[in-house]
């Protein structure tokens, strides 16, 4: 297990660092760590903690902001998910191309995007 920040805008503990931790193996779940990991979980343990109570606070006080922010992820991941889709090296098949170009006319913001992902689908259904 590592802990590096790449730069300031990434966290010190990575998604792919806490589902390590989440997913602890005997040893871990013992309670028995090596010296690095002993010396990584004392850096990064008060990092997991206050971005924890963070969205706890949030959660709390202001649940419309946090539920905002959590939909807008889920709206990039689902772009991001739609553009790879269309990007894909191999033949796509028809109802995946349909599902991300359907994405992208509902939830991207670039207008020439949209007017590529329509002309796609009209394309589709002229063929089918």
């Amino acid at each position: 297990m590592r802990a590096t920040r790449a730069t300031e805008d990434e966290p010190l503990v990575s998604d792919n660092l806490l589902a390590q931790l989440a997913d602890p193996d005997f040893d871990a779940q013992r309670g028995e760590f090596d010296a690095q990991t002993r010396a990584l979980l004392a850096v990064a343990l008060p990092e997991i903690c206050s971005e924890l109570l963070g969205w706890r606070q949030t959660a709390s006080n202001r649940p419309f902001a946090l539920a905002l922010a959590l939909r807008s992820e889920a709206i990039e991941a689902r772009l991001d998910q739609a553009r790879h889709d269309i990007r894909a090296p191999e033949p796509v098949h028809p109802n995946t191309l349909t599902a991300a170009c359907e994405t992208l006319l509902r939830h991207s913001t670039d207008a020439a995007e949209r007017s590529a992902a329509a002309d796609v689908l009209a394309q589709i259904r002229r063929a089918a």
